[in-house]
C-alpha cells in the first residue's frame, strides 16, 4: 500500500508500509516532492536497502551510548 493523499490546500502526505507492516508518511508541500519520496522509499524496499525514518532522529549520542552499554555487559 503506498499512496498520496491531498491534506489542505498546500500540503500532501505520502504514505506506505514499511516490511513490518506499520505506516510510514511524510507531509510535503508540493505534489512532485512527495511522489518522488515515494519512489525512492518503493525502491528502496524493492531492493532490500529501506531503513526506516524514525531511526534517522536517533542522535548519534545516544546511540553510540547504547552500543556502548551493550558491549560492556
Amino acid at each position: 500500500m503506498a499512496h498520496i493523499e491531498k491534506r489542505g490546500r498546500n500540503q500532501y502526505r505520502a504514505r506506505l508500509r514499511g516490511p513490518d507492516g506499520r505506516e510510514r508518511s511524510r507531509t510535503f508541500e508540493l505534489r512532485g516532492q512527495a511522489e518522488r519520496w515515494l519512489t525512492r522509499q518503493k525502491q528502496a524496499l524493492d531492493h532490500g536497502e529501506w531503513t526506516d525514518p524514525a531511526l534517522s532522529r536517533t542522535l548519534f549520542a545516544d546511540w553510540a551510548e547504547r552500543v556502548m552499554a551493550a558491549g560492556s555487559t
